[in-house]
C-alpha cells in the first residue's frame, strides 16, 4: 500500500491568529478553512491547523517541535515577520560538522515549534 496525500497538523487555540500568522509569514494559501480546522497550501505537504478546545487544555496541547521544516532563502528576513505575529525563534545553528546548513528552531504564535533551513547558495549565503 502506498501512503499519499502527507499533512503536518499542528494544534492551535486561536485558529484565526494561527491562520494569519502561517498566511502571512509563508505567503501561503489556505486550501480549507473552518472554525475547527485549517489546510495550508505548502505545495507537496499540507499544513493542517487543529483547534483545541478550552477543556482539552489539561491533555492537548500545542507540539513544542511537530516536524515542520522548511527551506528559505533568507532566515532572517522571515524572522522579523515571524516575531512581529507573535512568535519566537527558539536557537540559530550556523553550519558545522555534519549539518551542512543554517537551521534556526521557533515557535509559532500558539507555541508549536517549527524549523527554517536555510542552505549553501541561498541569496544571503551568497559570498558578496
Amino acid at each position: 500500500m502506498k501512503c499519499r496525500n502527507p499533512i503536518v497538523i499542528h494544534y492551535v487555540y486561536d485558529m484565526e491568529r494561527a491562520r494569519t500568522f502561517y498566511t502571512t509569514v509563508f505567503d501561503t494559501s489556505v486550501k480549507f478553512a473552518s472554525p475547527g480546522w485549517t489546510t495550508l497550501d505548502f505545495g507537496a505537504v499540507e499544513l493542517a491547523l487543529h483547534i483545541l478546545s478550552p477543556t482539552s487544555r489539561d491533555t492537548e496541547r500545542p507540539l513544542p517541535h511537530a516536524g515542520l521544516n522548511l527551506e528559505v532563502d533568507d532566515i532572517e528576513g522571515l524572522q522579523e515577520r515571524i516575531e512581529r505575529l507573535g512568535g519566537s525563534l527558539v536557537e540559530l545553528r550556523e553550519p558545522q560538522g555534519g549539518v551542512p546548513v543554517r537551521v534556526a528552531t521557533f515557535r509559532d504564535c500558539e507555541g508549536n515549534g517549527f524549523e527554517l533551513r536555510q542552505v549553501p547558495g541561498s541569496p544571503s549565503l551568497s559570498p558578496e
